[in-house]
């Protein structure tokens, strides 16, 4: 993804990508999010609902890596719980139906 996009996502969403300053040995964001551009409205749409969530439970959940493998999304978190991976499930289901 190209850097301004992720930026914008970084800037939006410090807590979701709060790992991504940490070394590859804690986290794989410190590689960047790892997928096309035309993802990002899907990433957004994600994290928003993530970080509203976790606002309302007061969790912290964390991207540790959001890349593609596959063809398709995949966004993995250190904290998830059903409602969480719900999100993620569907998101990584739409990626292969989003073209360029």
């Amino acid at each position: 993804m190209k850097q301004e996009l992720q930026e914008n996502l970084f800037k939006s969403y410090p807590d979701i990508f709060a790992r991504r300053h940490m070394s590859s040995v804690h986290s794989s964001m410190c590689y960047g999010i790892q997928c096309p551009d035309h993802w990002y409205d899907l990433i957004d749409t994600l994290c928003a609902k993530i970080q509203e969530y976790a606002d309302q439970k007061c969790i912290i959940c964390e991207a540790n890596q959001v890349k593609t493998k596959f063809g398709g999304l995949r966004f993995y978190v250190t904290y998830s719980d059903p409602y969480i991976k719900g999100l993620i499930s569907m998101t990584e289901m739409l990626s292969f139906k989003i073209k360029e």
